[in-house]
């Protein structure tokens, strides 16, 4: 798993039918860096599909591999990245690095 910030969506008119109807987005993948420690993004970006609703901007943990294709929403689709949280906050080494506000 890794830790990802929505930057936007991928719209495809062309694509197998297990695709359809299912919001794919473009996530940045983030990684935390120096002391105190700091998300920064990592330089490299997926297509995941959205299994709860996340939006731009958002923080969001991303699942990749074969363990993408095991939620409900992915069983029989063939993806290498799913959208399987909205980050609320994250704390390390006794400091907040993100609090989404409401």
């Amino acid at each position: 798993m890794f830790i990802g910030k929505v930057t936007g969506t991928v719209v495809a008119t062309q694509k197998i039918a297990t695709v359809t109807g299912k919001k794919l987005l473009l996530v940045e993948a983030m990684t935390v860096r120096g002391e105190p420690g700091t998300l920064q993004s990592a330089g490299r970006v997926a297509v995941a599909v959205d299994a709860v609703g996340a939006g731009e901007g958002e923080l969001v943990i991303v699942t990749q591999g074969s363990s993408a294709r095991l939620t409900e929403m992915t069983s029989n689709v063939p993806t290498d990245a799913v959208v399987v949280g909205i980050i609320d906050a994250i704390q390390a080494g006794g400091n907040e690095l993100y609090k989404k506000e409401n």
